[in-house]
């Protein structure tokens, strides 16, 4: 039995009759009749047997239905499953991003998500460099990565979703804290914290610098993350060089953030592999990203102390 003769037998044993499936069907009652008549051509016995002026089901047919009512609710599974596709409202998706975006922007773009798509299935892999985000992506390991820019790859697809700049992180009582924004000149004699220069953040600095006609900082201290800069200017150790991604993410009362100049703007983006269509759940991720992220300006305006206030 093929599937047509399957469908038009399921339609019969449903209806009672032959008008009755062929208004299931939406076609005419001979197409039904010869349908059936072939499928039992081709089986070598009745399916049903005409009584009393009504169509019944041989007891071979009674056998049979049991197997086709399970391949019709499968296929009543299927159409669901599309339905909810259809709909983003199921699938699967894997994201990659370094610890600073997993934990800055990801638990809202996945809430977001969630909203949309209840069913969804997210896996999120928290990776140490771009370029290992970049190796996933390329080698279809995870649906989506989120880094700044340049991005090399020529196998990855690039989506801006946003952008940031590097500003400074001070510790509160600093002469720097007091200042209203923060200079390349300021950090030459200091210990500074960063990220180191392979990583995307460093590489915007150097070019930054590089561009100004400036003497590279002392970064005395080497992080693989904004977070972990700003955890170490907390305690004192130096002056950090972070993403503004940092600044309003995590609660930090020791450290106060200030513009630094010169100006680097940091390109945040999305990439995809390059040669594979993007999955509607992956579409609406990205969407709900770029709703999320809008650049943040630092009030020029320095915060009055307690210090202060009480002279």
């Amino acid at each position: 039995m093929n599937l047509r003769h399957l469908e038009v037998f399921h339609a019969i044993m449903q209806a009672g009759s032959v008008t009755g499936a062929a208004h299931l069907l939406n076609v005419t009652q001979p197409a039904i009749s010869n349908v059936l008549r072939h499928a039992e051509q081709q089986l070598k016995f009745k399916l049903f047997e005409r009584m009393g002026g009504r169509l019944q089901p041989t007891p071979e047919a009674c056998d049979l239905f049991p197997d086709v009512q399970a391949i019709f609710g499968r296929i009543d599974t299927l159409n669901r499953a599309v339905d909810e596709i259809r709909g983003g409202r199921t699938g699967r998706l894997a994201v990659a991003a370094s610890p600073t975006f997993v934990n800055a922007y990801l638990p809202e773009a996945v809430s977001r998500l969630h909203r949309h798509s209840p069913g969804a299935r997210v896996t999120i892999h928290a990776m140490a460099t771009a370029n290992a985000i970049e190796e996933r992506v390329a080698r279809r390991e995870v649906d989506i990565g989120l880094v700044y820019t340049p991005v090399m790859d020529p196998s990855v697809g690039v989506e801006q979703v946003g952008k940031s700049s590097v500003v400074c992180a001070v510790p509160r009582r600093s002469r720097l804290a007091k200042q209203k924004e923060v200079t390349a000149q300021d950090l030459a004699k200091g210990i500074v914290v960063a990220t180191g220069p392979t990583t995307r953040i460093g590489k915007a600095i150097q070019a930054a610098y590089g561009a100004h006609g400036l003497s590279m900082p002392n970064v005395a201290v080497e992080v693989n993350s904004s977070q972990a800069a700003c955890l170490m200017v907390a305690k004192g150790v130096g002056i950090g060089l972070v993403d503004l991604a940092t600044v309003h993410q995590y609660p930090l009362p020791d450290v106060e953030f200030r513009p630094f100049r010169p100006h680097i703007e940091l390109s945040l983006c999305l990439i995809f592999p390059k040669d594979r269509p993007r999955s509607r759940l992956a579409l609406k991720f990205a969407q709900g990203l770029r709703e999320q992220f809008h650049p943040v300006r630092l009030s020029m305006e320095i915060p009055a102390r307690d210090d202060q206030a009480s002279q």
